[in-house]
């Protein structure tokens, strides 16, 4: 997983271990269990896994281990195994893994089945679930109650009457944490401003370049960046279209960020100063975390100086 989504899941995995068993099938509500979340970072070889639970119940205990995938790659299953093996041979329990695909444009239709090494006399074998998250009812989430799901509905299968309801809850709440989340995970299937527009206010305070290029918009400007490249000038397009895709990106961004947050001081944005992506993404960062108007006001005119 890339790592601003790497951060996310350990986030949302974090703030609710036993909702998060639920909701990938692991272990019901209501099943009398003792979760511990326990330390992610394994050695010999050094190993960080995406997140892992160990689950006691009166009729065994065993290591819940959760990979989550943005981009879908043909190395994934031999990960697994590696990640399995090394948390069976560490903590001397059995180990279920779950390989959890976020984003449907980037699966493939054909998963393997499991993860095989075969080395001479070494063999290993693992068997994983696979859960699609488009393919999930968001009900799932819904009917539980528990707060820190909300965000996981953007990414299942939701009518927009259940995703501006999952908004308005959270919104209600005035959590920015899950705010932020709904936002940020939301981008990878829907236009982030959108999202924000729901939730009637900017939380999206992790405006990095690694979720820039995750959203939906500069995929499709990559997309066509490559489509126009032909024999030699093939990666000159593929360079053109990211570059491009970046900056109106991040133009975007910016001004959501002034018309909700400081209102009226769009005004003062000079499309033609947005010609590098790497310094308007810079002056975002600043903006959002400027205490007041004043100081946007001065970062905006020292872009444009």
């Amino acid at each position: 997983m890339s790592k601003p989504y790497d951060q996310l899941f350990k986030s949302l995995a974090e703030g609710d271990p036993r909702g998060l068993l639920h909701l990938f099938g692991t272990l019901p509500l209501d099943a009398p269990a003792e979760i511990e979340v326990i330390d992610r970072e394994l050695t010999l070889p050094a190993l960080s896994v995406d997140h892992v639970c160990r689950i006691r119940t009166p009729e065994r205990e065993w290591l819940a281990h959760y990979e989550a995938q943005t981009h879908y790659r043909s190395d994934v299953p031999e990960r697994l195994l590696w990640y399995a093996t090394a948390l069976g041979m560490k903590f001397r329990l059995p180990v279920e893994t779950t390989l959890i695909l976020l984003a449907e444009r980037y699966a493939p239709a054909a998963l393997p089945p499991a993860g095989h090494v075969e080395l001479a006399d070494l063999e290993v074998f693992l068997r994983y679930r696979v859960m699609r998250l488009w393919e999930l009812d968001p009900q799932v989430v819904t009917a539980t109650g528990r707060r820190h799901l909300l965000p996981w509905v953007t990414l299942m299968a939701a009518s927009e009457e259940t995703l501006r309801s999952v908004a308005a809850q959270i919104a209600d709440s005035g959590d920015d944490t899950l705010a932020t989340q709904f936002v940020i995970l939301g981008g990878l299937r829907y236009d982030r401003e959108e999202l924000a527009n729901m939730l009637g206010r900017v939380t999206t305070m992790l405006l990095t370049p690694e979720i820039i290029e995750d959203s939906s918009f500069y995929q499709m400007v990559l997309e066509k960046g490559i489509e126009k490249g032909v024999e030699k000038g093939i990666e000159k397009g593929i360079e053109q279209g990211v570059e491009q895709g970046r900056l109106e990106e991040a133009g975007r961004l910016l001004h959501l960020i002034l018309t909700t947050r400081f209102p009226g001081l769009e005004t003062l944005l000079d499309p033609g100063a947005f010609t590098e992506a790497a310094r308007l993404e810079s002056l975002i960062a600043e903006i959002v975390a400027a205490p007041n108007r004043e100081a946007v006001r001065a970062a905006i005119e020292r872009f444009q100086a």
